[in-house]
């Protein structure tokens, strides 16, 4: 499997996360968990992106970067969330 479509799968958990209530869904339990591991900064970025539906330049602006910052600050937080959760899935 290639890492973009793990993170378009990351995607799609996310956004069953952040819209639902997922209460006993194991992976939306350990999404919650990683999440909560991000900076503040990656943690807006990612709530603005897929619970407000925001542009990249509408979260550039809100977290004062530039657009290509916001790319990159919203794909290794991604990237981040997929590593927490292979560690935590594969240790159970």
């Amino acid at each position: 499997m290639t890492v973009t479509s793990e993170l378009d799968q990351l995607d799609t958990q996310w956004l069953r996360w952040a819209g639902a209530d997922t209460h006993g869904n194991e992976l939306a339990d350990r999404l919650a968990e990683c999440f909560g591991r991000l900076t503040d900064r990656a943690q807006l970025s990612l709530r603005l992106r897929f619970t407000e539906g925001a542009s990249r330049e509408s979260i550039a602006k809100e977290l004062g970067i530039t657009e290509h910052g916001a790319k990159n600050l919203m794909q290794r937080a991604k990237a981040q969330l997929k590593l927490c959760l292979d560690e935590k899935l594969n240790r159970e």
